[in-house]
């Protein structure tokens, strides 16, 4: 008989990522000689007479809903998606103006992001900047699959790049609502003037100008009519 989940709720088994063994062992033996822990990749949960990976017992992922829309574990998810674009313009061979400034390499921390977002909310309440759109964390529960996939939730936190060249340092990184960040996408702020209001934009020139007073004139230069495009984010 397979043992039970943490839960006690399914049966649970493991292959042997090596020799591909099915069995109740939680623990195998590497090329090394060590014994290891057997990841959740090679668990298989029964569920209605069925075996079927983690991401599908519905307990489970009712518990990793909510986890995901704390407050913690949304910058978690964050975090990782940040760490991961810094690595793959790495291996790319793109090389960004500062350092990745949110960086943190312990298992489940990300303190100095956390840091950055409560002291933005301190500055502009806990709301999107641009849109005011209250920042929302919701993670979907179902699964995604091509006829009902979605980008998610317009009002949830997202990190934005001001400047493209410039890595996620705490001044070139902004908390906004993926609204702001999707409909953003690499217009400068001359040709961000067709997708928003004016107040929207209005209230964006102001952050970046708090943030880079340097670019002050460039985008003096805008509003005066003049032909000079902003760097991209």
């Amino acid at each position: 008989m397979a043992a039970k989940s943490g839960t006690g709720k399914h049966p649970i088994r493991y292959t042997n990522p090596i020799t591909g063994v099915v069995s109740l062992q939680s623990r195998y033996i590497n090329e090394q000689g060590i014994r290891k822990v057997i990841s959740s990749k090679y668990m298989e949960y029964q569920v209605e007479g069925k075996w079927v990976k983690k991401k599908l017992v519905p307990h489970l992922r009712e518990y990793n809903k909510k986890y995901l829309s704390s407050k913690k574990g949304f910058m978690l998810k964050i975090h990782g998606s940040m760490t991961r674009k810094v690595k793959d313009r790495l291996k790319q061979g793109k090389i960004l103006h500062g350092e990745f400034e949110f960086k943190d390499d312990r298992r489940g921390r990300c303190d100095k992001l956390l840091e950055a977002f409560d002291k933005q909310v301190e500055r502009y309440g806990n709301r999107c900047p641009m849109t005011h759109l209250p920042f929302t964390r919701n993670r979907p529960n179902e699964l995604m699959d091509i006829n009902n996939y979605h980008n998610g939730f317009y009002s949830n936190i997202s990190a934005d790049r001001i400047f493209n060249p410039i890595e996620y340092t705490e001044q070139n990184t902004i908390f906004t609502s993926q609204l702001w960040n999707l409909k953003k996408g690499t217009s400068s702020i001359e040709e961000l003037k067709f997708i928003f209001m004016p107040e929207v934009l209005t209230r964006y020139k102001a952050i970046v100008i708090e943030r880079f007073p340097d670019q002050r004139y460039k985008i003096n230069e805008l509003e005066n009519g003049a032909e000079h495009p902003q760097e991209r984010r």
